[in-house]
C-alpha cells in the first residue's frame, strides 16, 4: 500500500511539468502554440523581411521552453527556436554576401493599388476606360509623377488616327509601356507622330508581362478583333528581367498563364498558382525561395535552362501567331547583350553567354530585330534611362521610334 500510494503520488506531481501533461496542460499548450504561430504570421506580414520573423520565432520558441508543460513540448519549442535562429542566421549571411540590388532606396507606388486589375485569363492587364497616379522616389527625393490613361480596348493612350489606317500593335511589359513616362513619351505614341499621324498604334503593354501573357492573349482570342485589320507589324521590346517571369518568378505573377514544354511543345497548364497547389512540393520550395534566397537558389541552373528554351520557343509562337492571325512581321526591341555587347544589361543573374545565344536563336528564326544600343549608342546614360529606376526616356524611345520607321514604314 505504502509503495502504490508513493508511486500514485510520485506520478500526480510529475504529470503538470513531466513527460505526459494533463489534459488540461495539453489543452493549455494547444491554445499557447496557436498564440504563437500567430504572432509570427503578423510578424512575417508587418516586419521588413523574413529574417526578423524568424528572430520573432526563435524568441517564441525559447519563451516557449519556459511556458509549455510537458518534456516533449519544451523539447520542441527549443528545436522550433533553433531551427528559427539558423535560418535567420543563414538568411543573414546570405544577404552579406549578396550586392546591393540595383535600385535600392527606390520606391514606387501607384493608384489605384491594385494595379493593373486583375484579368481571368492573363492575370492582370489594364482595365479599359481608367487611369492610374504613379509615383517613385529615390531615399526619399521624388524621381517622377505621372498620370497613365488607358483608353476603351484597354491600351495606354496614342494619337488618333485617320479611319483604315495602318495599324501597328505594341506588345510587352513596362519598357513598352513607358513606365515613368508621359503618355506622350511613350514609344508608340512616338512611332504615330513620327508618322504623322497617319498610322494607327495600339499600346496593349502592362507592367511585369512576359512573353508568356503575350502568347496566351493570342491563344485566348484578346487580339481577334484586330483580325482583318490593316495590321502592318507586331511589336514587342523584350529585356532579360523577362526570362525570370516565364517561369513565375515574381510575387506578382501567381495568376498569371504557366506554360511547359512537352516533347518541345508549348502548352499551357493554367496559372502559376494552380500548379503550385496541385504540385506541393514545387509550391512549397517558391513560397520558401520567395522567403530564404538560399532556398530559391538550389536548382537555380535547371531553371535558368528552362527559362531560355521557354523564352525562345515563346518568341517563335509568338511568330507564328502574328503571321498566322494578320499575315504581319514580329519585330523585336532588344535591351540585351548580343555579340557585340560588352557590359550586362539590367539585373539577370544568368550568364551572358546564355543571354547572347538568345538573340542569335531569334535571329536564326528570321525575326525581325532591332538592337537599342545601336540606335542610342551616341547618349549618355542618365538621358536614355530614368535616373536609379532604369526605364526608357522619351530620348530611347525617340531613336527607336525613328529606326522603327525606317524599318517599317516604305517611303
Amino acid at each position: 500500500m505504502t509503495s502504490r500510494a508513493a508511486s500514485g503520488m510520485s506520478h500526480r506531481a510529475e504529470t503538470p511539468g513531466g513527460v505526459f501533461p494533463s489534459m488540461a496542460a495539453t489543452g493549455r499548450n494547444f491554445l499557447l502554440a496557436a498564440l504563437m504561430l500567430a504572432l509570427v504570421a503578423v510578424a512575417a506580414f508587418a516586419l521588413p523581411s523574413a529574417m526578423w520573423a524568424c528572430l520573432v520565432a526563435a524568441l517564441l520558441g525559447l519563451a516557449g521552453i519556459v511556458l509549455f508543460r510537458g518534456n516533449g513540448w519544451r523539447t520542441g519549442s527549443l528545436l522550433a527556436a533553433a531551427l528559427a535562429l539558423s535560418l535567420a542566421l543563414l538568411d543573414g549571411f546570405v544577404g552579406l554576401l549578396t550586392p546591393t540590388a540595383h535600385g535600392a532606396g527606390l520606391v514606387r507606388k501607384v493608384e489605384p493599388r491594385w494595379w493593373p486589375q486583375p484579368h481571368p485569363v492573363l492575370g492582370f492587364r489594364p482595365a479599359p476606360d481608367s487611369t492610374a497616379v504613379a509615383d517613385a522616389t529615390f531615399n526619399g527625393q521624388p524621381i517622377y509623377h505621372q498620370t497613365y490613361h488607358i483608353d476603351s480596348e484597354g491600351s495606354r493612350v496614342t494619337p488618333k488616327a485617320p479611319a483604315g489606317a495602318d495599324l501597328y500593335l505594341f506588345l510587352g511589359d513596362s519598357f513598352m509601356f513607358g513606365q515613368g513616362i508621359a503618355d506622350n513619351e511613350t514609344l508608340p505614341w512616338l512611332f504615330a507622330t513620327a508618322n504623322d499621324g497617319k498610322i494607327r498604334t495600339l499600346n496593349l503593354s502592362a507592367p511585369g508581362n512576359a512573353p508568356n501573357h503575350l502568347v496566351r492573349a493570342f491563344e485566348a482570342g484578346l487580339l481577334d478583333r484586330y483580325v482583318g485589320q490593316p495590321v502592318k507589324a507586331v511589336i514587342v521590346w523584350i529585356i532579360p528581367a523577362q526570362l525570370a517571369r516565364t517561369t513565375g518568378d515574381g510575387s506578382w505573377l501567381g495568376s498569371s498563364p504557366r506554360y511547359e514544354l512537352v516533347d518541345g511543345k508549348l502548352v499551357h497548364t493554367g496559372s502559376f498558382t494552380e500548379y503550385r497547389l496541385s504540385h506541393p512540393l514545387d509550391g512549397a520550395k517558391y513560397y520558401l525561395g520567395e522567403l530564404f534566397p538560399f532556398i530559391g537558389a538550389i536548382g537555380e541552373k535547371q531553371r535558368q535552362e528552362q527559362q531560355l528554351k521557354l523564352f525562345v520557343v515563346m518568341m517563335a509562337r509568338l511568330q507564328q501567331y502574328a503571321r498566322e492571325k494578320f499575315n504581319a512581321p514580329l519585330v523585336v526591341i532588344y535591351s540585351w547583350p548580343d555579340e557585340r555587347s560588352t557590359g550586362r544589361h539590367g539585373d539577370s543573374e544568368i550568364d551572358q553567354s546564355e543571354l547572347v545565344k538568345v538573340i542569335t536563336q531569334l535571329r536564326k528564326l528570321g525575326i525581325e530585330l532591332i538592337r537599342v544600343d545601336d540606335v542610342t549608342s551616341d547618349q549618355p546614360t542618365e538621358k536614355l534611362m530614368i535616373p536609379h529606376d532604369g526605364h526608357p526616356t522619351i530620348v530611347t524611345n525617340e531613336r527607336v521610334a525613328a529606326e522603327l520607321k525606317k524599318r517599317l514604314i516604305k517611303p
